[in-house]
């Protein structure tokens, strides 16, 4: 039997890279998945990949687009059973070359703040169906990158609530976790605001620095949350999950 048979999966960001081979994972073990993004096209191709994923076009920055996930689901599909907090964005610089508007905010607007919100929305139904939460995270929440502070906070917040919402959720019977990617080949890379050269010089510094020698795929970080989502970790919360090569031993 597939692990997610007849689940429902709410998957913010997922219309490329990680967020879009996680959907196609679990529709392949049994999920109705709907994905969210900003950006129709992606989004398209995306859902093509599995009569099970459809979309919703919406920002997590923008909390009224995050009320429109959630009464979509539940009228789309009477309930939710796994949340995936995927949705992020990143960029590297100095500190001395970044404006709080530019930089600082976006992050924490999307990557925490609509996390935040997103969750706090989803709860109702993930009480009712004894559910799951797994958030992506990033090694750079335990290691922080030069040239990353902000990304980094946004990342170790996001930890940081998941292990709190862990202890609060428990009684309701849902668990939730983090999963923590390494390096990972996806298009994240290309949208940091760097020349293809500094990115390329970089992912070659940071290949450098893991044992396993390689950059990940997404289909090793979609195994993870698999696994978190299924009954097979029914006795896991409060857990991050590191995927990353041994990049952070």
């Amino acid at each position: 039997m597939n692990k997610l048979e007849n689940k429902v999966a709410l998957i913010t960001g997922g219309s490329t890279g990680i967020g879009q081979t996680i959907a196609l994972t679990f529709a392949n073990e049994g999920a109705k998945v709907l994905i969210t993004g900003r950006n129709e096209e992606t989004l398209k191709n995306s859902a093509k990949q599995h009569e099970n994923i459809s979309y919703i076009i919406a920002d997590v920055g923008i909390p009224s687009n995050s009320l429109k996930c959630i009464k979509h689901v539940e009228k789309s599909y009477g309930g939710l059973d796994v949340l995936i907090n995927n949705a992020g964005v990143a960029f590297f610089a100095p500190l001395e070359h970044t404006a709080l508007e530019d930089h600082f905010d976006p992050m924490f607007n999307i990557n925490v703040r609509g996390l935040y919100e997103m969750t706090r929305l989803a709860l109702p139904l993930l009480e009712k169906s004894n559910g799951v939460i797994i958030s992506t995270t990033s090694g750079a929440a335990v290691s922080p990158m030069a040239n990353g502070a902000a990304y980094s906070a946004t990342k170790a917040a996001v930890v940081a609530l998941s292990k709190a919402w862990a202890r609060e959720f428990a009684p309701k019977g849902i668990r939730v976790n983090v999963v923590s990617p390494g390096p990972i080949e996806t298009p994240i890379f290309g949208k940091m605001g760097m020349p293809k050269e500094q990115v390329s010089e970089m992912l070659k510094g940071i290949v450098a620095q893991v044992p396993l020698g390689r950059i990940g795929s997404p289909e090793d970080i979609a195994k993870a949350f698999l696994y978190l989502a299924s009954d097979d970790a029914s006795y896991v919360t409060g857990s991050q999950l590191m995927v990353d090569g041994g990049f952070t031993a």
